[in-house]
């Protein structure tokens, strides 16, 4: 199968409606063309030069064009060249909608779940002298000091439920005053009626809040207006750029080029309102190209590291076709360990502002991240998952992060987190030190 043949599967179909009564659903679709299937078996072969979807009951789509047969006999209608930008928000649409339900409800994450987080550990100190309640974990970014070293990462914001999550997520931060990003602001950019999806300062006013757009949206002619309007959008304090070259090579619909990102991310860097941060979303930075950023001036990097959520297994599991399927599969472990990729750019860059995000689970692991040299944690997956659930489960998640850092905290002796690194070891605690001693008794 080429890749422009590939569809991306529907669990749910949509339904159409074309001329002279004819009407079925969408099993599949492409950026090009929509599968369809009729309602009735017998119904004779479908020919139509239109097209309505029905999305939802507020949503449909009106797309002009032709049927032709596909493998199988199943009729495919082939979209007018000037309707695939309709298409193009429909797929949007699906995309996040998808997005939502597959990390809800699948195992989304590196297979083996590996982050480089469980080689260390803390030295224990069994007589900290120390309050667990007067413990300092504020951390500062970007200019503005928080309670908590915990950043809650930028996500998918689906048309259904994005406002939803947003709204809670907005909650959140605002109770533990930590920052927030929201989801890629794309779909809103192509459809501002999507906005309200983001607008979460409405009513919280005082967060700390990070736009979102794809490095794809720079190759735009005018990304520059792009990437101000989504920071106007949302009255954002900072505007995320991340970085997602495999999920996008494996997306059906996903960008296949990726030249002149560098030169226009230092342009905007000049030209932005706000700071810009770059992120990876699970393949991660290695220091050389954190470097790169820096010298462009890339004001916080989010090294987005292997082995939490991975994104270009979640497009395999969205597309139609066996081949993409087992890319994606090849792919799911693929990337930089968070734990490696925080530490080679700290020793790189040892005055940057750097995230550490990527399957970081507890609290004990934001300890680690911020003794390693991470300034914040990004946390997406688990505060996804609780905040499809309720606000208490949202409100619970965030207390597990709390408890197990100023537990990490006490538990090594540490008042601050700047002390963290002074208690982090490879291995077991008091390892070479016992090496040493053995190897020290021994007479060989």
């Amino acid at each position: 199968m080429n890749q422009k043949d590939d569809h991306v599967s529907l669990n749910s179909p949509i339904p159409w409606v074309g001329p002279s009564g004819l009407s079925g659903f969408i099993s599949s679709i492409s950026p090009t063309s929509l599968a369809l299937k009729a309602f009735q078996p017998d119904q004779p072969n479908i020919q139509a030069n239109y097209i309505k979807v029905m999305l939802g009951p507020e949503r449909d789509f009106l797309f002009h064009g032709s049927v032709r047969l596909i493998d199988g006999g199943i009729p495919e209608f082939i979209v007018d060249d000037d309707h695939l930008p309709i298409l193009h928000d429909l797929l949007g649409q699906i995309r996040k909608n998808q997005h939502i339900e597959i990390c809800q409800h699948d195992d989304v994450e590196s297979s083996d779940k590996y982050t480089g987080f469980q080689d260390i550990q803390f030295t224990p100190e069994a007589l900290p002298e120390l309050d667990i309640n007067q413990l300092d974990t504020a951390s500062s970014l970007l200019g503005r000091r928080f309670d908590f070293p915990i950043l809650i990462t930028g996500m998918t914001g689906g048309v259904d439920k994005g406002t939803l999550i947003n709204s809670r997520l907005a909650a959140l931060a605002a109770e533990y005053n930590i920052p927030m990003g929201v989801g890629s602001q794309r779909i809103a950019l192509d459809n501002p009626d999507y906005a309200n999806i983001f607008h979460v300062k409405r009513q919280h006013p005082g967060i700390f809040l990070m736009g979102n757009l794809g490095f794809a949206q720079l190759r735009a002619a005018n990304y520059l207006d792009l990437c101000q309007r989504a920071v106007d959008m949302i009255e954002a304090d900072a505007l995320a750029i991340h970085l997602n070259v495999i999920q996008e090579a494996i997306q059906v619909e996903g960008d296949r080029s990726f030249l002149g990102a560098l030169d226009r991310l230092a342009k905007l860097c000049e030209e932005l309102s706000v700071p810009v941060i770059v992120k990876e979303v699970g393949s991660g930075i290695s220091a050389n190209t954190a470097r790169r950023l820096f010298e462009v001036g890339v004001s916080v990097i989010d090294v987005g590291g292997r082995g939490g959520t991975s994104w270009g297994y979640i497009e395999g599991l969205r597309s139609s076709s066996p081949q993409t399927k087992s890319l994606a599969n090849s792919f799911r472990d693929w990337g930089i360990p968070t734990a490696f990729a925080v530490c080679a750019a700290r020793h790189e860059l040892p005055q940057a502002s750097l995230i550490a995000t990527g399957g970081i689970r507890d609290g004990l692991t934001v300890a680690k991240a911020v003794a390693l040299g991470a300034n914040f944690a990004g946390i997406g997956l688990p505060f996804l998952r609780a905040a499809l659930l309720s606000e208490q489960e949202l409100h619970n998640q965030m207390e597990v992060y709390v408890r197990g850092l100023k537990i990490a905290m006490i538990g090594s002796g540490c008042r601050s987190l700047s002390e963290l690194k002074q208690k982090i070891c490879l291995g077991h605690p008091m390892q070479r030190h016992f090496e040493q001693i053995v190897t020290a008794k021994g007479s060989y």
